[in-house]
């Protein structure tokens, strides 16, 4: 009875359109219910943190520095001492789009709490990162493991998960649609999940009203004029701003990427990592104290009245965005718990109130609100870098309550994506739907079967090897990048694993002038050319190898074939049809 019941159960929840918009509208109340305590628990963190620096006895300003160091060692000691749920350091967009391409949608039970701990603690002392990161990471684990506990299938996981980052999102700025659209736009450089789209909806929508029923309906930056856009010449000013920002989001993906890197490659304890991101952060802070935090503040001190009527502001709010570009980068990337899609609003909003004060300095009256380059800067930095257009914009729109300046903002995004179309902050991004593992099973298979590995072989002369030979010989002559095959006395054994040679290399440097290359050959099948991509797709999930060798009729290896090759193949078949 008990597998019956599940079956059922299973079928209702799967099959019935009304049964997913119900479950994503629970997703949402809880999600919503996260975000209001979410957003008191900030509060009052922020308030007990800053005691020592009000009333009388106040300690002088600059010793402030030293708080991100000890928020990073309390977030250490939480992740990786404590919970052991290290996929909750770090930016949390970019591990929800992990969990959705690779993972089938599964996120821990932990995340969720650890999340909400650790991130408050990293924006309470200080640590520059955004809110959306957290709620969104917490919002689909709420969505993931309710579609586990009712047994649903990858694809659905996948879908209600989206459906608890939207929600997450939607509360969290006030903005629920720019939180449904981010949800099913920030996981493809060139696509969208339209599949989710109506659960995200929905989710989005129930977390937007249970949040601005308790913590209140203003937009997240409130007082913004209404600007009426009606210049040709404002327009090419907001295609121009977004041009200027390409440098700064190259600037800002690169520096994050580089820290990441090296924390990660950096031989020490994983706990205390965050603490030393917190150092480098309190510098910064000593002299840029607006970068700390969220920063939505000073973005709204710049909207009524701090706009720069100097070079000298012009530089000091360029020297912002640079040390808020840092500070982020050894924040978020040192493990610090916190997003970066608030940092990029901040960085784009900086950007253009120093945009904005140069076109006055230089022809007086050309803009007749310069304030609105902030708004413009806002959307065209964050859909640049997340390669997310239209999401960046509706969310500002949202943010501000504002949609006066929808064609300056449309316009901004576009020439910015145009030029920062090579990189992306959220480096789980996948090209579109056909390049994600979560879709493999959505290709069409006659495309497949009635392409030959012939037809898309990469064609190359191959260095066969012998098994007898000795590996310290060869490895003069050979490309560590490449595959090669190995034959013995004229038969072919395998692939030369390159992996098995680095690790020996690693371990035992010595060991190499004694293997032959049979002692690091691993078995794996040769591919004919002549063999459907299909059948090919069978064999590399079988042997679980990423590359293959290909053979022509008389036997002669003539190429390589990769299992991400076949997939590219597919989406350049698919689109010239």
């Amino acid at each position: 009875m008990p597998g019956k019941q599940e079956n059922l159960t299973r079928k209702f929840i799967v099959n019935g359109y009304m049964p997913k918009i119900a479950i994503s509208a629970v997703i949402g109340f809880f999600t919503g219910l996260v975000a209001v305590m979410f957003h008191a628990g900030l509060g009052i963190a922020e308030k007990v943190v800053r005691i020592p620096w009000s009333g009388e006895n106040a300690l002088p300003w600059w010793s402030f520095c030293f708080v991100p160091v000890v928020g990073g060692l309390l977030v250490g000691l939480i992740v990786y001492a404590i919970a052991k749920a290290p996929e909750t350091a770090g930016q949390g967009t970019d591990n929800m789009i992990r969990a959705f391409h690779n993972e089938g949608g599964v996120v821990r039970k932990r995340v969720a709490p650890v999340k909400f701990i650790a991130s408050i603690i990293t924006l309470a002392t200080g640590g520059s990162a955004g809110y959306e990161g957290p709620i969104s990471q917490i919002g689909s684990g709420i969505g993931s493991n309710l579609s586990r506990l009712f047994n649903m299938p990858k694809s659905m996981r996948g879908i209600f998960t989206l459906a608890g980052t939207a929600a997450g999102l939607g509360a969290i700025f006030k903005a629920p649609l720019a939180g449904a659209i981010t949800s099913v736009e920030v996981l493809y450089r060139e696509d969208f999940e339209s599949n989710a789209f109506v659960t995200s909806i929905v989710s989005s929508v129930v977390a937007f009203t249970v949040y601005i029923a308790i913590v209140g309906a203003e937009p997240v930056i409130g007082g913004v004029p209404t600007i009426p856009f009606t210049s040709g010449g404002e327009l090419l000013a907001c295609a121009l701003l977004g041009v200027i920002c390409f440098p700064f989001s190259y600037l800002y993906v690169r520096c994050y990427s580089e820290s990441e890197t090296r924390f990660a490659r950096w031989k020490a304890p994983n706990w205390i990592k965050p603490a030393v991101g917190g150092l480098f952060v309190g510098v910064a802070i000593l002299a840029f104290p607006q970068v700390a935090g969220g920063g939505f503040d000073f973005i709204g001190e710049v909207m009524h009245g701090l706009m720069p009527h100097t070079w000298l502001g012009v530089l000091f709010l360029v020297g912002v965005v640079l040390a808020k570009i840092v500070s982020t980068a050894f924040t978020v990337g040192s493990g610090g718990s916190g997003g970066v899609f608030g940092p990029s609003l901040f960085i784009g909003g900086v950007l253009g109130a120093a945009f904005g004060g140069a076109c006055e300095l230089v022809l007086p009256g050309i803009v007749r609100v310069p304030e609105m380059f902030i708004l413009v800067g806002m959307a065209a930095f964050f859909a640049g870098a997340a390669k997310a257009p239209i999401a960046g914009v509706v969310m500002v729109c949202e943010m501000t309550g504002s949609y006066s300046l929808l064609p300056g903002l449309l316009i901004a995004a576009v020439m910015h994506i145009a030029f920062s179309r090579p990189w992306s902050i959220y480096k789980s991004q996948v090209l579109n739907k056909f390049a994600s593992p979560a879709h493999r099973g959505d290709v069409d298979q006659d495309v497949l079967r009635i392409t030959t590995v012939g037809d898309v072989v990469e064609h190359c002369e191959m260095k066969v090897l012998r098994a007898e030979d000795s590996l310290s010989d060869v490895l003069k002559d050979i490309e560590v990048n490449y595959v090669y095959p190995v034959y013995d006395q004229g038969r072919y054994i395998g692939l030369l694993d390159m992996s098995v040679v680095k690790t020996a290399y690693i371990s035992t440097p010595d060991l190499i002038q004694h293997l032959l290359i049979s002692d690091c050959t691993v078995k794996a099948p040769m591919l004919t050319d002549s063999t459907d991509l299909h059948t090919a797709l069978r064999i590399f999930v079988q042997s679980r190898i990423s590359e293959l060798c290909v053979k022509n009729a008389n036997g002669e290896v003539v190429g390589t074939l990769s299992h991400d090759a076949i997939f590219k193949a597919y989406d350049r078949i698919v689109n010239q049809n």
